[in-house]
């Protein structure tokens, strides 16, 4: 499997078939827009859907059968995003413009100080604030956010991102400089 990051159509918007689905759905998707799904395994497909409609999404296109690893078979075009380990944002942070797009209570929590906070459903309406052209890293504390983020961004004109998963948590754990309550410290 790919993994968005590594493989996928531009111009889609990322979000993971796992149960949060009909939330992130909620916040990003227009219901009255039909939904092209792109799944990892065709036998996902009454499940996902219905994490749709329980939202009240209902207007399907249809679904990419053999989702991606048909799409490459085939020799469509792929877009990618890198992947950025904890320790790269760490050393790369000053030539960066990095987005932290997790939700305003984890930021407080601690923060890769000079990051500038946009929780994910709030990046539509602030993306004008940002830097098309210099270079982007998104974290968040799991991956699944990151995801989004780079997936709204990509077709938007930001074509050197970053995506590093987990920050919050994997930067606690190595020692990376975060910002928090108690002002600048080294996370332990």
């Amino acid at each position: 499997m790919l993994g968005f990051g590594g493989g996928h159509i531009a111009g889609a918007l990322n979000i993971g078939g796992t149960p949060i689905l009909s939330i992130w759905a909620g916040w990003m998707l227009d219901p009255e827009e039909p939904i092209l799904l792109v799944l990892e395994d065709d036998d996902d497909l009454e499940r996902i859907v219905r994490l749709f409609v329980r939202t009240g999404y209902t207007k399907f296109a249809g679904y990419l059968i053999g989702g991606m690893k048909a799409w490459h078979a085939a020799g469509f075009p792929l877009q990618r995003i890198g992947q950025m380990s904890v320790h790269e944002l760490n050393d790369r942070k000053s030539s960066l413009q990095v987005i932290d797009v997790r939700s305003p209570g984890e930021w407080k929590k601690g923060h890769v100080p000079g990051a500038h906070h946009i929780y994910v459903p709030e990046l539509n309406n602030r993306i004008g604030g940002l830097d098309r052209n210099k270079p982007t890293a998104i974290y968040c504390g799991s991956g699944y956010r990151a995801s989004i983020a780079t997936s709204i961004l990509k077709p938007q004109g930001f074509n050197e991102l970053g995506m590093s998963p987990a920050v919050g948590r994997r930067g606690k754990r190595r020692n990376c400089q975060l910002k928090g309550p108690t002002a600048n410290e080294t996370a332990r």
